[in-house]
Protein backbone atom coordinates (compact mmCIF):
# COMPACT_ATOMS: atom_id res chain seq x y z
CA UNK A 1 0.00 0.00 0.00
CA UNK A 2 1.43 3.32 -1.09
CA UNK A 3 1.57 6.17 1.80
CA UNK A 4 -1.23 8.70 2.16
CA UNK A 5 -0.04 11.21 -0.48
CA UNK A 6 -0.39 13.82 2.57
CA UNK A 7 1.96 11.76 4.28
CA UNK A 8 5.48 12.79 4.98
CA UNK A 9 6.01 8.80 3.85
CA UNK A 10 5.25 9.58 0.61
CA UNK A 11 7.57 11.35 -0.30
CA UNK A 12 10.57 8.99 1.23
CA UNK A 13 8.72 6.25 -0.74
CA UNK A 14 9.61 8.30 -4.06
CA UNK A 15 12.73 9.06 -2.73
CA UNK A 16 13.20 5.30 -2.13
CA UNK A 17 12.42 4.77 -5.69
CA UNK A 18 15.39 7.13 -6.72
CA UNK A 19 17.54 5.35 -4.83
CA UNK A 20 16.59 1.83 -6.58
CA UNK A 21 17.14 3.09 -9.69
CA UNK A 22 20.57 4.80 -9.25
CA UNK A 23 21.73 1.26 -7.07
CA UNK A 24 20.72 -0.85 -10.34
CA UNK A 25 22.21 1.72 -12.66
CA UNK A 26 25.41 1.61 -10.64
CA UNK A 27 25.49 -2.05 -10.41
CA UNK A 28 25.16 -2.68 -13.94
CA UNK A 29 28.09 -0.22 -14.61
CA UNK A 30 29.91 -2.32 -12.23
CA UNK A 31 28.59 -4.80 -13.74
CA UNK A 32 30.09 -4.26 -16.94
CA UNK A 33 33.41 -3.55 -15.88
CA UNK A 34 34.12 -7.41 -15.06
CA UNK A 35 34.47 -7.58 -19.01
CA UNK A 36 37.85 -7.18 -20.40
CA UNK A 37 35.98 -5.68 -23.47
CA UNK A 38 34.43 -3.41 -21.45
CA UNK A 39 37.84 -1.78 -19.83
CA UNK A 40 39.88 -2.01 -23.37
CA UNK A 41 36.77 -0.01 -24.76
CA UNK A 42 37.29 2.67 -21.95
CA UNK A 43 40.85 2.59 -22.69
CA UNK A 44 40.83 2.86 -25.84
CA UNK A 45 39.15 6.57 -25.19
CA UNK A 46 35.74 5.27 -27.26
CA UNK A 47 32.92 3.76 -25.64
CA UNK A 48 30.12 2.52 -27.81
CA UNK A 49 32.28 3.99 -30.55
CA UNK A 50 31.58 7.17 -29.79
CA UNK A 51 34.94 9.71 -28.66
CA UNK A 52 34.85 9.94 -24.60
CA UNK A 53 36.30 13.48 -23.84
CA UNK A 54 36.31 15.65 -20.65
CA UNK A 55 33.26 17.40 -22.08
CA UNK A 56 31.33 14.22 -22.51
CA UNK A 57 32.41 13.66 -18.61
CA UNK A 58 31.11 16.41 -17.64
CA UNK A 59 27.66 15.93 -19.21
CA UNK A 60 27.50 12.70 -17.60
CA UNK A 61 28.38 13.84 -14.14
CA UNK A 62 25.79 16.40 -14.38
CA UNK A 63 23.32 13.81 -15.32
CA UNK A 64 24.43 11.78 -12.33
CA UNK A 65 24.18 14.82 -9.77
CA UNK A 66 20.38 15.30 -11.30
CA UNK A 67 19.75 11.26 -10.53
CA UNK A 68 21.63 12.20 -6.77
CA UNK A 69 19.87 15.41 -6.12
CA UNK A 70 16.43 13.83 -7.20
CA UNK A 71 16.52 11.29 -4.46
CA UNK A 72 17.88 13.86 -1.96
CA UNK A 73 14.91 16.29 -3.11
CA UNK A 74 12.03 14.32 -2.67
CA UNK A 75 12.28 13.55 0.67
CA UNK A 76 12.98 17.76 1.44
CA UNK A 77 11.21 19.80 -0.79
CA UNK A 78 7.90 20.71 0.03
CA UNK A 79 5.05 18.35 -1.79
CA UNK A 80 4.01 20.85 -4.61
CA UNK A 81 8.16 21.44 -5.30
CA UNK A 82 8.73 17.48 -4.79
CA UNK A 83 5.90 16.72 -7.09
CA UNK A 84 6.96 19.20 -9.84
CA UNK A 85 10.69 18.13 -9.76
CA UNK A 86 9.67 14.44 -10.29
CA UNK A 87 7.21 14.81 -13.09
CA UNK A 88 10.27 16.71 -14.76
CA UNK A 89 13.20 14.46 -13.89
CA UNK A 90 11.64 11.13 -14.42
CA UNK A 91 11.28 11.49 -18.07
CA UNK A 92 14.74 12.99 -18.77
CA UNK A 93 15.52 9.68 -16.52
CA UNK A 94 14.16 7.52 -19.04
CA UNK A 95 15.43 9.15 -22.11
CA UNK A 96 18.83 9.12 -20.67
CA UNK A 97 18.36 5.44 -20.01
CA UNK A 98 16.79 4.63 -23.28
CA UNK A 99 19.28 6.68 -25.07
CA UNK A 100 22.10 4.89 -23.53
CA UNK A 101 21.61 2.49 -26.30
CA UNK A 102 22.25 -1.45 -24.21
CA UNK A 103 24.82 -3.34 -25.85
CA UNK A 104 24.48 -6.78 -24.64
CA UNK A 105 21.43 -8.35 -22.95
CA UNK A 106 22.24 -7.86 -19.16
CA UNK A 107 22.27 -4.32 -19.78
CA UNK A 108 19.03 -4.78 -21.26
CA UNK A 109 17.86 -6.20 -18.38
CA UNK A 110 19.13 -3.28 -15.95
CA UNK A 111 18.10 -0.53 -18.36
CA UNK A 112 14.41 -2.64 -18.77
CA UNK A 113 14.29 -2.47 -14.73
CA UNK A 114 15.41 1.16 -14.42
CA UNK A 115 13.02 2.60 -17.00
CA UNK A 116 10.19 0.71 -15.11
CA UNK A 117 11.25 2.49 -11.85
CA UNK A 118 11.28 5.82 -13.57
CA UNK A 119 7.77 5.26 -14.94
CA UNK A 120 6.89 4.24 -11.80
CA UNK A 121 8.39 7.24 -10.11
CA UNK A 122 6.51 9.50 -12.49
CA UNK A 123 3.17 7.77 -12.36
CA UNK A 124 2.81 8.00 -8.90
CA UNK A 125 4.19 11.98 -8.84
CA UNK A 126 1.48 12.28 -11.43
CA UNK A 127 -1.79 10.98 -9.55
CA UNK A 128 -0.07 13.02 -6.18
CA UNK A 129 -2.28 15.75 -5.84
CA UNK A 130 -0.36 17.51 -2.31
CA UNK A 131 -2.84 19.04 -0.14
CA UNK A 132 -5.78 16.43 -1.14
CA UNK A 133 -7.02 13.72 0.97
CA UNK A 134 -5.44 10.23 0.50
CA UNK A 135 -8.85 8.80 -0.37
CA UNK A 136 -8.90 10.97 -3.55
CA UNK A 137 -5.61 9.23 -4.61
CA UNK A 138 -6.84 7.06 -7.57
CA UNK A 139 -6.69 3.21 -6.88
CA UNK A 140 -6.66 3.98 -3.07
CA UNK A 141 -9.81 3.03 -2.65
CA UNK A 142 -8.78 -0.72 -3.69
CA UNK A 143 -5.85 -0.66 -0.99
CA UNK A 144 -6.26 -3.10 1.83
Amino acid sequence: MIPSITSPKFGKTISLLWLFAILNILFRDIHELTTASAVNEILSGYVNGNPISESVLLVGAFAVELLLLAFLLSSLLPARAARAMNLFLAPLAIAGTVFGAPSDPDDYFFATVTVIVFASIFVLCWYWKPGTKSSEMIGEQYAV
